[in-house]
């Protein structure tokens, strides 16, 4: 468990050297300077300070000691650590790229964890589209489920959200994916459409949102609603413990393609993952936007990421540098090196080194996320402190 972070600052002539402090080593962060965010120079600036300033509209419409997330005492994991910097934000000229580079390197100081800083692993997620109709019939018979009255969301002491019911004054987890597939839901009336294929189901629930398109062409948006509290196991771990797949081709692609070779097996195989998302409909959202996320905002194709919230703020921002495969050739990688914000969570984002990266929605998101399986370098910029602002914007490891 990480126990606290506390950061303090060392005023040397010719910069700033932070110093963290930690309990038990468990957790160390190191300031970085922007010199060593490669490709930082070549980013789009103020299309990063509006992203920004749409960040700090959430922000501030929370009470200021609202938990955002990270490790104890982090300085940027209550929305009032971030109100100086999204004050200034509104004071910058945002058409001018010079000013608005300047803003980042004056209120924002990047971090890496370990002084060495540590490999991360980025993987991709989109909004699929999924064939469905709103009543029952013909090939629409797999339900979309809407969430279930008495399903109890509970923020436990670290911020995070735990679900299920209570029995005898305990939460336990709701019912299981396969109890649920059995009928457990059936007479609660709480179908709000009926697909064709459990299988795009089971995908759209792993995604967290969808869009439905109906037979006339029409499209119902699908949000997050919450889920059973049961315990999210990844399906291609299974395959691969079971020699269905071997380690190398396991993506979403291949997952897909044994399942649908395999309707026999399918389900029961799916069923091994208990855990279970509900959706609520979105009636009155722009089909031009994405989905909303953990944050609250839609979220934007190649600058909006799913994180960690115990050890990642929701809301912060994140410098990335992976590879993204190649349109040509899914083998093939190119460099990409970019601001990210984190902006949702997602059941299988563990860790401090661990993002998922949203490619957007249609099939070249779904090809994008289905192939993203990277290695990649993931640092926090988080806000400085009010007394930080008149030192030189470089710092040293």
């Amino acid at each position: 468990m990480k126990s606290f972070v506390r950061f303090c600052a060392l005023f040397l002539a010719g910069g700033l050297v932070a110093c963290v402090q930690t309990q038990e080593n468990l957790s160390d962060f190191y300031p970085v300077s922007y010199q060593n965010l490669s490709g930082w120079d070549k980013e789009n600036y103020s299309q990063l300070l509006t992203l920004f300033r749409q960040n700090c509209q959430q922000i501030q419409k929370l009470p200021p000691n609202r938990y955002l997330g990270g490790v104890k005492g982090l300085f940027g994991g209550k929305a009032q650590d971030w109100l100086p910097a999204c004050n200034a934000a509104m004071t910058i000229n945002i058409s001018d790229p010079v000013q608005s580079k300047q803003f980042f390197e004056t209120w924002l100081q990047p971090y890496q964890y370990t002084s060495s800083g540590q490999t991360g692993k980025v993987t991709g997620y989109y909004e699929p589209e999924v064939q469905g109709s709103t009543v029952r019939f013909g090939a629409y018979q797999t339900p979309v489920y809407a969430k279930p009255s008495d399903l109890i969301a509970r923020k436990n002491t670290d911020g995070q959200v735990d679900y299920g019911v209570v029995k005898d004054g305990i939460l336990v987890p709701y019912y299981s994916r396969a109890e649920i597939d059995r009928g457990a839901l059936k007479s609660k009336n709480l179908e709000i459409a009926w697909v064709k294929d459990p299988i795009d189901l089971f995908f759209m629930q792993i995604q967290g949102s969808g869009r439905i398109v109906l037979p006339d062409g029409n499209i119902v948006r699908l949000g997050y609603a919450g889920k059973n509290g049961q315990p999210y196991t990844a399906l291609g771990k299974v395959m691969i413990d079971q020699g269905l797949l071997d380690a190398q081709s396991v993506d979403m692609y291949s997952v897909r393609s044994w399942l649908h070779s395999h309707p026999d097996q399918a389900v029961a195989l799916m069923e091994q993952n208990k855990n279970y998302v509900f959706f609520r409909s979105l009636k009155d959202q722009n089909p031009n936007t994405g989905p909303i996320g953990a944050f609250g905002s839609s979220l934007i194709a190649g600058r909006s990421v799913a994180v960690d919230r115990q050890w990642i703020p929701l809301g912060v921002p994140l410098w990335l540098e992976t590879t993204m495969p190649t349109t040509a050739n899914s083998q093939g990688r190119s460099p990409w090196k970019h601001m990210v914000f984190a902006q949702d969570i997602g059941g299988g984002i563990n860790g401090i080194n661990r993002i998922d990266l949203f490619t957007g929605w249609g099939s070249q998101a779904a090809w994008y996320a289905g192939f993203m399986n990277e290695q990649g370098k993931i640092l926090m910029l988080l806000p400085r402190h009010s007394e930080q602002q008149s030192l030189p914007v470089m710092t040293t490891k």
